[in-house]
């Protein structure tokens, strides 16, 4: 949340740090970076013995790459590797640190199948690309709610 997500979702200091400071004083213990996979302090059997419930909260920060020719060219970035950058560099220097992906003046290709790019195009057009075409990979949605939706 605090930085895959743009400041224009989601306010980082007055919501997200707020809301995380107000559950480490009720007791929620944050252990970040933590490698469920390989840290035997975090197998499923030492946490059942501690914790009566388990909750898995992750992000997606692992790309889907496609297999394209060209694919490995200077400019082509994944989504949520942009997004971070963009979001720590507002945070930490209101981006004057220039540790982010600039898209100032670029013609913009976003390939995208999710929410996600919806994040980066809102983020291109306040970083003032000069353009923007959007190859969505997943089939159109529904003009209206399906069925079983509600």
């Amino acid at each position: 949340m605090m930085y895959g997500v743009p400041n224009i979702k989601t306010d980082k200091i007055d919501v997200v740090q707020r809301r995380a400071d107000l559950m480490e004083k009720e007791g929620v213990k944050f252990v970040v970076n933590a490698n469920v996979r390989n840290n035997p302090a975090f197998t499923l059997d030492c946490l059942r013995e501690d914790h009566e419930a388990i909750v898995l909260a992750v992000g997606a920060t692992k790309p889907r790459d496609l297999p394209v020719p060209r694919r490995d060219l200077l400019g082509v970035h994944f989504a949520m590797k942009f997004l971070h950058a963009n979001t720590k560099s507002l945070l930490d220097s209101n981006l004057q640190d220039e540790k982010y992906i600039s898209v100032k003046g670029k013609k913009v290709v976003v390939i995208s199948g999710g929410d996600t790019e919806t994040n980066c195009i809102r983020t291109f057009f306040r970083h003032g690309c000069s353009s923007i075409v959007n190859l969505e990979l997943l089939p159109q949605p529904l003009n209206t709610r399906a069925p079983g939706n509600p």
